[in-house]
């Protein structure tokens, strides 16, 4: 079983890890909104805000996470604090199903992308067509990139969300064993030796 010095390391490298995906998230997100989002955010198009609303989940989501880590990083210094675990707990749980909604989200607007051929992307231009890309360059951004370049944000996108979700389950279970709750499976979930014992 793990000890009290390896559960606070775990614990720490788990909750420097979110950090570190939160705010590579916050970045990627912002970057598709600056570069893409602000050009087809279009109230009317179904398409378009499906992309802008999972835009803003990948906001919130990010801002989950690292708030999610930095519980785990103080806890981590503070172990016997049951205030602090039942946070930690609590985020982790948010931060997990925020992250896997997320995840869905963006799997669903890459799926629409391939399906409209990146329609809604180009909805500011002067054409409807992408076939005419290079026909008509009456655009306030570059179309011929636009395209794949949505496409590789939301890709990277992704597969940060769903690191997120797998590291916000490790936090969980973390929590869950600090807390001594019921054990989701087996006889017993809590494996520490001479676990401080909780203070309010």
């Amino acid at each position: 079983g793990l000890s009290v010095d390896d559960f606070r390391k775990v614990l720490m490298k788990t909750g420097l890890v979110l950090v570190v995906l939160g705010h590579v998230s916050f970045i990627i997100a912002a970057v598709l909104h600056g570069t893409v989002l602000r050009y087809v955010a279009a109230p009317r198009d179904a398409v378009a805000l499906q992309y802008c609303v999972v835009n803003i989940l990948s906001v919130t989501s990010a801002i989950v996470v690292i708030t999610s880590g930095i519980a785990a990083i103080v806890l981590s210094r503070y172990l016997p604090s049951t205030p602090l675990r039942w946070t930690m707990f609590s985020s982790s749980v948010a931060c997990a199903l925020l992250s896997l909604i997320c995840a869905l989200g963006l799997l669903a607007s890459i799926a629409v992308t391939f399906a409209t051929q990146g329609r809604a992307l180009l909805a500011a231009c002067t054409f409807g067509s992408p076939e005419l890309l290079a026909l008509t360059p009456d655009c306030p951004f570059d179309p011929t990139r636009i395209y794949s370049s949505s496409l590789c944000l939301w890709g990277i996108s992704l597969v940060f969300c769903v690191a997120e979700s797998v590291f916000a389950v490790r936090c969980t279970q973390l929590a869950h064993q600090l807390l001594e709750l019921r054990p989701w499976w087996g006889k017993s979930s809590h494996h520490m030796r001479s676990l401080p014992p909780p203070s309010l």
